[in-house]
């Protein structure tokens, strides 16, 4: 691949992403309330976005980018929760927590995990990106059609749709 059209395509890239920046700048900023980390965490996504650009669509870059966005987010909070973690043991609490957690009962919470799993899988991808961001990251419904350029009604749709689908499936 010559260089040129390297940076044509490198080009392209950044243009099809740099209408993003606003959104995910908005979405860090809710998250930490800061704007300086939100900028910060919005450039190592775009980086990030951009060193892995091979996208067919516009749609699948937004979708690769807001996830990479949600990763990059809970990445932060596990290296946040374990910096200077102090660890202390306690014995009556572990052997309570141990007695709790049957083999039963931990079977059946990995069957119903797998349950869950497998029918959010059988969603659409934008049904489901959009019913994890309401339901896991809490974004209200016009936040997620910014994010996606589509109409907050379409939002409502899919979420809905979602919650229907798993509905059904919990009932089989």
């Amino acid at each position: 691949m010559s260089a040129h059209l390297k940076a044509a395509e490198s080009l392209d890239s950044i243009a099809l992403v740099a209408p993003l920046r606003p959104a995910l700048i908005k979405y860090f900023l809710r998250k930490c309330g800061s704007a300086p980390e939100a900028e910060d965490l919005t450039q190592d996504v775009l980086e990030r976005a951009l060193s892995k650009a091979q996208w067919e669509t516009a749609e699948q870059a937004k979708g690769y980018i807001f996830r990479i966005a949600v990763n990059r987010w809970h990445d932060r909070n596990r290296r946040s929760l374990t910096h200077g973690l102090v660890v202390e043991w306690d014995d009556a609490a572990s052997f309570a927590q141990a007695e709790e957690s049957s083999p039963e009962r931990v079977l059946s919470s990995e069957q119903e995990l797998h349950a869950v799993v497998e029918a959010l899988a059988s969603l659409s991808e934008r049904t489901r990106d959009v019913f994890l961001l309401f339901r896991l990251e809490q974004m209200k419904h016009g936040q997620i059609a910014e994010m996606f350029g589509i109409s907050v009604s379409a939002v409502e749709k899919h979420v809905s749709k979602a919650v229907a689908h798993l509905a059904r499936r919990a009932a089989r």
